[in-house]
């Protein structure tokens, strides 16, 4: 197995229908049919390959956030996956792995993530918490205003040194 960090921009035609296919296959009634992103355009991708074969993948968003009044620098994981006959043999964890070694190199405080089912996420060291999340809420390419609540999927692993 091989992983490779690719950005969002370098991302050809080929790479594009695999990420897809990939998608599909571990989204299958959330994910769009016709783009590689939910909401937005990630700023980079972990890439896992078998031979040629992409069998995993995990997308980042590097963003800058208010946190009680301080300033955080923080990696959101976005569309973990890995394809269903490579499940149960550790890829989702070694990304996750790679993803935290990547953050404390570049004095990133956080990761931070949205999960549905959380084990995975608890076995690599994050914790839920019950902040008040305030972002802007986009539908389809539209902007629709700012959306403030608990978001009780919203999960948190430090990797800097901010509290």
């Amino acid at each position: 197995m091989k992983i490779i960090k690719t950005d969002e921009y370098d991302i050809d035609a080929q790479l594009e229908r695999s990420i897809l296919g990939l998608l599909i296959e571990s989204f299958p009634d959330l994910y769009p049919q016709d783009r590689i992103y939910y909401k937005q355009l990630p700023h980079f991708r972990y890439l896992v390959y078998d031979e040629k074969v992409l069998v995993a993948h995990v997308a980042l968003d590097y963003r800058i956030m208010n946190l009680n009044g301080s300033t955080i620098k923080v990696l959101g994981i976005i569309d973990l996956c890995v394809k269903r006959e490579y499940r149960s043999k550790k890829l989702a964890s070694e990304l996750l792995n790679e993803v935290d070694a990547f953050s404390r190199m570049h004095n990133i405080d956080f990761l931070l993530l949205f999960a549905d089912i959380d084990g995975l996420y608890h076995k690599n060291g994050f914790i839920g918490v019950k902040n008040i999340c305030k972002w802007l809420r986009i539908d389809e390419h539209k902007t629709l205003g700012v959306g403030e609540e608990v978001v009780k999927e919203l999960m948190i692993k430090k990797t800097g040194s901010k509290d």
